[in-house]
């Protein structure tokens, strides 16, 4: 680790500042803004109890023929006790007991709501409801509200209904130091353009989410706690949006917050942990805006699908299970001055999302800190790397990724004892710098983004993976490397070449890998009297738009494929042997893929020796082979699914040659 890296980044940070303060401020500031605002509009003559009692009911009196017989504005209090009613509130009042669990309404009817505040008419009514327990067997729901009603619900319990509070039309909720829990469905439901403030309050045990909103439905949630609820923590369609401040969403059995259609959530200052699916999951066109929130301890922490929406500022994202965010599809996610780690993987990134990531810290992921498997743009600067398995993975760029240690060197032979890892001796070096590496066993799991050369010095030298889920040297875009000399085992990938990253391998041996060279994107490899053998799946594969030219090497008891191209990837295959390869053949072909095979020995390989993926040579695929191949001079024999298929490529032993294109 480098030794100024904590330094380094307080510097970047307070260079950031301004942006970062800019971002928090205007989320701020729409949670004042939409709390203000909701105010304005369903601002209601609340009473407090303190104006005195008009009206008080005791165990065996009617709640409703008090409700019936009040007037506009009344107080009716109930001492302490329980009464068995269903009731429904038609006009403004306060309905006041001595506090939950003192006094307790439970539902007479079952399939029918305790309490139903009806705001038909269209003049609003405001109805308060304080220190009560609201329960009961049923499938009916606790409150509900609807019409213009305007509803302040203050220290009660709602439980063992199938719906805690029911909001529909334009009604508007206030709940403040509240318990919602045990309800068989959900715990709180609003519905079409209806409207909720919740503050200080617990949502809790509910068998389904906490909170769903649907339709226009909106909410401001200040200071509460939204935990084990057996679905999700909450759970927004259409068109909802959500304000959540000083929140906790923990412990729910799905996902923390989900977002679908078009909902909206703004998070501020809040903890979103230890939830058994997706701490957030946003799809469809959702949209989420997190400031200086953590994401703790879910599955993924924050996870963007279709074309979901994210920026993050100033987060935590730390010890989730698998990908700390994940962004597939065509999701985008903006993510700044945020720390990263503890993950399985820091950043996933699939199919044709888009991703930056700025001034964060990325740190102790046990595998990529990120990685990219998509055709979508990640852009980023600035971001400090740390003790991931592997910093970089994919189709990114180099510059996402700030060197451990200040470039100044132009040759370091290794091992040297000023660099504690050999990621900080490649980072020290200046483009074009060349790493010499003595006799030994050592281990990699290298991060490359820029013009470097390593050699090996007089003896073995071998580079080991880190784990064998890892590759052992990464390339990723602005790499441009020289490798020579050196034996690369023990990785995922010995050899993971992405983006537009270039290698060129001359009198390397890459073995004990799962895959011996993987080329992607536009990656460009040469490989010069090198040795790819012992691989457990295929020895060289070229995919995407990549290219390779494989010269005087020896291909040999990989277990799957020799060599496989695939996509729109070019390769020349010269001078080489193949053998020995698994059931899947010497050289496979398969996608529009273009090869040249020139002047080689193909021999003793399980299955083919040269095949595409066409009947008869495989079974129907939709990896059927629409490229061009051509070649002479190979020689062929003992391979045992034959020599070539179909029978079209026997000119490839003929010293005429010839070519097969099936381009369309």
């Amino acid at each position: 680790m480098c030794p100024d890296g904590g330094s380094r980044m307080n510097s970047r940070k307070l260079l950031y500042l301004p942006l970062l303060e800019s971002r928090r401020k205007r989320l701020l500031l729409a949670l004042v803004v939409f709390a203000v605002a909701v105010g304005l509009v369903t601002a209601r003559p609340w009473h407090s109890v303190e104006h005195g009692c008009l009206v008080t009911v005791r165990p065996g009196e009617s709640i409703q023929a008090a409700i019936d017989a009040a007037r506009a504005g009344d107080v009716i209090c109930l001492t302490r006790g329980v009464w068995s009613e269903n009731i429904v509130i038609d006009k403004p009042l306060t309905l006041a007991g001595r506090g939950a669990g003192r006094t307790t309404i439970e539902a007479a009817r079952a399939l029918q709501p305790v309490v139903e505040v009806s705001g038909r008419g269209d003049e609003p009514i405001s109805v308060r409801l304080q220190g009560l327990s609201i329960s009961g067997d049923g499938v009916g729901a606790g409150v509900t509200m609807g019409g213009v009603a305007a509803v302040e619900i203050n220290r009660c319990s709602i439980s063992g209904r199938l719906y805690g509070i029911e909001a529909a039309d334009s009604a508007y909720l206030s709940l403040t130091d509240s318990t919602i829990a045990g309800n068989g469905q959900r715990g709180i439901d609003l519905i079409g353009s209806a409207r909720a403030t919740i503050s200080g309050s617990r949502i809790s045990g509910n068998r389904g989410s906490g909170l769903w909103l649907s339709g226009s439905a909106e909410a401001v949630l200040f200071d509460s706690d939204i935990s084990e609820n057996h679905r999700y923590g909450l759970w927004l369609r259409d068109r909802s949006r959500v304000e959540i401040k000083d929140c906790s969403v923990s412990e729910n059995s799905g996902y923390g917050l989900r977002l679908t259609g078009f909902s909206v959530a703004q998070v501020l200052s809040s903890r979103i942990s230890r939830n058994s699916d997706q701490g957030i999951s946003a799809e469809d066109s959702a949209a989420v805006d997190l400031a200086e929130t953590s994401v703790i301890s879910n599955w993924h922490g924050v996870e963007l699908r279709n074309a979901a929406r994210a920026s993050m500022v100033d987060c935590t994202v730390l010890k989730n299970r698998w990908d700390g965010i994940r962004v597939q599809n065509y999701a985008r996610a903006a993510i700044s001055g945020s720390v990263i780690s503890g993950n399985r993987q820091g950043v996933g990134i699939a199919g044709q999302a888009h991703a930056e990531i700025v001034h964060s810290l990325v740190e102790k992921n046990s595998r990529y800190g990120v990685f990219s498997g998509s055709g979508g743009e990640v852009t980023g600067e600035g971001n400090d790397f740390r003790e991931n398995g592997v910093d970089l993975g994919g189709n990114l760029p180099g510059v996402l990724r700030l060197p451990v240690r200040q470039p100044r060197e132009v040759v370091i032979t290794w091992p040297d004892n000023r660099y504690s890892s050999l990621q900080e001796a490649v980072d020290a070096l200046l483009p074009g710098g060349t790493l010499s590496i003595q006799p030994g066993i050592y281990t990699a799991g290298l991060t490359i983004g820029t013009e470097v050369s390593i050699y090996a010095g007089d003896g073995q030298v071998i580079l080991e993976g880190k784990s064998d889920t890892l590759p052992v040297l990464s390339l990723v875009d602005g790499a441009d490397m020289h490798l020579s000399g050196v034996t690369v085992s023990g990785g995922a990938e010995g050899l993971l070449v992405s983006a537009g990253a270039r290698a060129v391998l001359t009198g390397c041996t890459i073995s004990g890998n799962a895959e011996g060279i993987n080329l992607s994107y536009s990656a460009s490899a040469d490989m010069v009297a090198c040795d790819v053998r012992g691989n457990e799946r295929r020895g060289i594969f070229v995919g995407g738009a990549a290219r390779a030219l494989v010269t005087g090497c020896s291909i040999a008891n990989n277990s799957g494929y020799g060599i496989a191209a695939a996509d729109s990837a070019q390769i020349t295959i010269t001078d080489s042997i193949v053998t020995r390869s698994g059931g899947g053949g010497g050289v496979v072909l398969w996608g529009s893929a273009e090869v040249i095979v020139e002047g080689n020995t193909v021999f003793d390989n399980t299955g083919f020796g040269v095949a595409i993926f066409q009947p008869p040579c495989f079974r129907e695929s939709p990896w059927l082979f629409r490229g061009r191949i051509s070649g002479s001079n190979n020689l062929f024999g003992s391979n045992r699914g034959g020599d070539v298929c179909p029978p079209e490529l026997e000119f490839l032993s003929a010293a005429e040659g010839g070519e097969l294109d099936l381009r369309p």
